[in-house]
């Protein structure tokens, strides 16, 4: 056999003698400094420095994930205190249905800094919604059929025609928004939350607390259109003094 195949199949024989004895380098450690490492730096290095070279660079990997998940963690915490603070807001809140519902968009624009807000319901088979003529946008919550269909928060790029319906005309472009379904009972509405960042709400960014900010807003409305149709309701018998 010519020396061209005997070298190949030598090479390979040595590579899988020392893969099955790690332990070969050190019996025997004055080899390694012999030992020549291709390496894109210079043009050759020990096999010590090499192996050192790459620890570090695992550790400076790990360390930099570390840093990430601390970031995380802040973040987070800041969003559950802003969450906190809606429902205590929430709960404080007074006077009507409108006033809550322009309250809410105050809210969320103050504590999540977000540049634009948009809240449409789709009027329920009840009275007492009169005085919240704005908010009532059916035909806009129905071209978000999608995100009652999943009956989760989407997030992501907005059509030209829904970033219009949502937000107007006048508006610059929302580069990304989250759609929150909202509802209960009997009627539905959506909460979009818009932003000129287009990577604030990419589509893979965590909805854990988009969804508890839904469930906090669905809650105070359904609460607050319950007491509207109380109200409108007759009084019993003994309210009116009747037996």
């Amino acid at each position: 056999m010519s020396e061209e195949w005997t070298i190949p199949d030598l090479e390979l024989a040595v590579a899988a003698w020392l893969r099955d004895h790690p332990e070969f380098f050190t019996r025997h450690p004055e080899l390694v400094e012999t030992l020549r490492v291709p390496h894109a730096c210079r043009p050759a290095v020990s096999l010590l420095e090499y192996q050192n070279r790459l620890l570090r660079e695992r550790c400076q990997r790990l360390h930099d994930k570390l840093l990430e998940l601390v970031a995380i963690a802040r973040d987070n915490d800041r969003l559950a205190e802003r969450v906190q603070r809606l429902a205590l807001n929430l709960l404080d809140a007074r006077g009507g249905l409108d006033e809550l519902l322009h309250g809410i968009k105050v809210i969320l624009r103050d504590e999540f800094k977000a540049d634009c807000i948009a809240l449409c319901l789709a009027a329920p088979p009840t009275a007492g919604l009169s005085a919240v003529e704005e908010f009532l946008r059916p035909d806009v919550v129905g071209l978000f059929d999608a995100v009652f269909r999943v009956g989760q928060p989407q997030c992501g790029r907005l059509s030209p025609e829904q970033a219009a319906a949502l937000f107007g005309d006048g508006l610059p472009r929302v580069a990304s928004a989250a759609l929150i379904p909202l509802g209960g009972g009997k009627w539905r509405g959506l909460l979009a939350v818009g932003s000129w960042d287009p990577g604030r709400f990419h589509p893979g960014v965590g909805t854990l607390f988009l969804g508890r900010i839904g469930e906090l807003v669905s809650q105070a409305l359904q609460a607050r259109l319950l007491a509207g149709v109380w109200r409108t309701l007759p009084d019993p018998p003994s309210a009116r003094g009747g037996g």
